[in-house]
């Protein structure tokens, strides 16, 4: 398990207290504005506006939006025949779906076509295009792709192929030769650029049609699903897409969706981001990583209820086997690592029998696990496709770049890539990729840091707290559920539940007891015991089963709380460090004490007697050691036995939250004597 940085925002109380007080509004809720950046009346009073459309732009604002309304206007007239092309993710299903919507109830001649992603691969290839005109049609609308196609809508058009791009992502200094509606167009001076491909589509249809108002009454639901499932900020008008299309989906919910949610356990009612992100998006995105997409497609176009149902179920099959093939990825990686951390600053794997469908997500949950890039690579006969995932502060395009000479195609930007390369040239790739990481990615990089929006005390861990946060809805990227820090609480209870997967924690303060849980984590897993002083990062929502409202607390990391005790033996070693002043005697060390530190790391660490990294809280490599080797350590006598260490080439650490220790195992008998300051920080054996 690697161990994780806790950091609390730093606020202006009194910026927060005129927020209060300014807007009436409860604490809680002026502390996540003001970290969300609102400090201002207006800026605030217009993100907490939520009763109109007023949000929404004008379509026309777009660049191209013009000439992509008088095109349809023209095939409409004309009676020609259109196929929407789109992709394979949520975003371009539900964009597919509304302009189908649409456009079915205007023209004769309509048809769809998303190309396979195991086969085909994202966006526009010319096979598809000479198919799609050999069929009749001659105007081709592209949603949620086409802006980078130059070449292939060139090759359309002298088909005789008409196309109009909608999309979403960023442009390349030359355009397509058709009308290009994207709010990322270095010439457009739309206010929002951030709109997800199906808000493309939605305003795309709101031109169309002249009505904003009745265009999002109609489409409103789905473009939120995909808005959300695409991770675009919640933020100006897709705040506005969001808050309102949820509210279509609760009262005019489509079969499909509804079947989903049958199926999936969502059936309280209350449809949210988390529901749609956690629930409906991973079901609607199996099929085309598993299957065929175009399963999710006739699922939102089914109106019988008896249809979508088996639909509904052929998508959720789909998930369970997605679940099953991506989690054999993973667990074929924690095998190999058995519990420890990768000994490399990047994690590269690669495997005849892993499904390139699945390893993009696969390698984001091993980079959420193991804090550091992760590269996975499957192999098809003689060649391989690989995708990847980073952290924070790794641009793992340019990294992937340099080492590129081995491989046969790469793309993709800072936090993720997708690349091809021949298998005999794997292990060259590896090889070189990975002696790049460990130069150039620093220790600090691989720290993974949870964020707390603030401190909460025993008062918040009720509905009142939940229920003031709602005036914030809905959350999501840019506008995230708030984690907080708890600290000082009691560990009374520990239940395993889920068969032992899970853990029921019960906590207390001050009097206040609650429960909080701890997915993926056995009690035999658990760093703390009853009877233990904890903090914990958490977050705290309401629940609800069989219509009774519950607090909902979802641990995501725990440290012990730090004693009057722990912040002595710290204050001695930052005044020995830092002033020279003398060590009382239960700080000092000795040999017997730096053998026991010595024997902790080795066992912890991956490949004994090779060079290995241990990555730990100091408060769990005390208590281990306490446990298991000694009784007497503390922060101060860990930290001058690790500064030993490190002076006589034993090992090398970083500090931050946590301890990063790289060993050096050597097979000669050190003479601790040698190092520095050893007389001044050692004391004599007992016995």
């Amino acid at each position: 398990m690697i161990e994780e940085k806790w950091i609390v925002r730093q606020q202006d109380e009194q910026a927060i207290a005129r927020i209060r007080d300014e807007h009436r509004l409860p604490e809680p809720v002026a502390r996540l504005l003001y970290n969300r950046g609102l400090t201002e009346r207006e800026q605030i009073q217009r993100f907490l506006k939520n009763d109109s459309m007023e949000s929404l732009h004008d379509p026309f604002l777009l660049t191209d939006m013009d000439k992509a309304v008088a095109r349809i206007e023209k095939a409409v007239e004309n009676n020609e025949k259109i196929t929407i092309y789109g992709d394979y993710d949520v975003d371009g299903i539900t964009s597919t779906v509304i302009l189908y919507q649409y456009l079915s109830e205007r023209v004769d001649r309509l048809d769809y076509y998303i190309p396979s992603r195991l086969d085909e691969g994202y966006g526009l290839n010319t096979s598809a295009l000479e198919s799609i005109r050999n069929n009749g049609t001659t105007l081709l609308i592209t949603v949620d792709t086409g802006t980078t196609a130059v070449n292939e809508i060139a090759h359309a058009k002298a088909m005789g192929l008409d196309v109009v791009v909608t999309d979403h992502h960023e442009c390349m200094d030359v355009l397509p030769d058709c009308p290009v509606v994207n709010p990322k167009r270095k010439d457009s001076g739309y206010p929002f650029p951030e709109l997800a491909g199906v808000g493309v589509v939605f305003k795309f249809i709101s031109a169309c049609m002249g009505d904003s108002a009745e265009a999002f009454r109609r489409f409103g639901g789905i473009t939120a699903i995909g808005t959300i499932a695409d991770i675009m900020p919640i933020l100006d008008e897709n705040r506005c897409i969001v808050r309102h299309g949820l509210r279509n989906l609760e009262k005019n919910c489509p079969a499909g969706i509804a079947a989903l949610l049958r199926l999936s356990g969502s059936t309280d009612g209350k449809i949210d981001t988390n529901v749609i992100a956690y629930q409906i998006a991973p079901r609607m995105n199996a099929a085309g990583r598993i299957s065929d997409c175009r399963i999710s497609v006739r699922l939102l176009l089914e109106a019988d209820e008896k249809k979508a149902e088996a639909l509904a179920e052929t998508l959720c099959a789909c998930n369970v086997e997605r679940k099953e093939k991506e989690q054999q990825v993973v667990r074929d990686i924690d095998l190999i690592l058995a519990g420890h951390t990768p000994k490399d600053k990047i994690m590269v794997y690669a495997s005849d029998r892993w499904h390139n469908g699945v390893i993009g997500i696969a390698a984001s949950r091993l980079t959420e696990r193991y804090a550091r890039p992760c590269i996975l690579i499957c192999f098809e006969g003689e060649s391989a496709k690989g995708s990847a995932r980073s952290v924070p502060g790794v641009n793992l395009f340019e990294l992937v770049g340099r080492s590129s000479r081995y491989l046969e195609n790469f793309g993709g930007h800072e936090m993720a890539v997708g690349l091809t390369l021949k298998r005999e040239n794997y292990e060259k790739f590896l090889r070189d990729v990975t002696e790049d990481a460990g130069k150039t990615i620093p220790d600090e990089a691989l720290i993974p840091t949870c964020e707390a929006e603030f401190e909460v005390d025993e008062t918040a861990f009720s509905l009142d707290f939940v229920r003031s946060l709602s005036v914030l809805e809905p959350f999501g990227n840019g506008n995230p559920y708030p984690y907080v820090v708890a600290t000082g609480l009691k560990v009374c209870a520990i239940t395993g539940v889920g068969g032992g997967r899970h853990t029921r924690l019960t906590l207390e303060k001050n009097g206040v007891q609650f429960t909080a849980m701890r997915f993926g984590c056995s009690p035999e897993e658990l760093e703390c015991s009853e009877g233990d002083c904890i903090d914990i990062f958490c977050t705290i929502t309401e629940k609800m089963f069989r219509q009774k409202s519950s607090v909902n607390v979802t641990v995501r990391s725990i440290r012990f709380s730090e004693s009057k005790e722990d912040l002595t033996y710290r204050n001695h070693y930052n005044s020995y460090r830092n002033y020279g002043t003398q060590l009382p005697e239960d700080c000092k060390v000795n040999r017997s004490r730096m053998v026991a530190l010595y024997r902790y790391l080795t066992a912890t660490a991956l490949n004994a007697g090779k060079e290995s990294t241990v990555l730990r809280r100091p408060e769990t490599i005390l208590r281990a050691v306490n446990n298991r080797y000694a009784s007497d350590f503390n922060y101060c006598r860990l930290m001058l036995c690790l500064d030993t260490m490190q002076e006589l080439g034993l090992i090398r650490y970083f500090q931050n939250t946590s301890l990063t220790i790289t060993l050096f195992p050597s097979k000669e008998k050190v003479d601790l004597c040698k190092a520095h300051d050893w007389d001044k920080i050692s004391s004599a054996e007992k016995g």
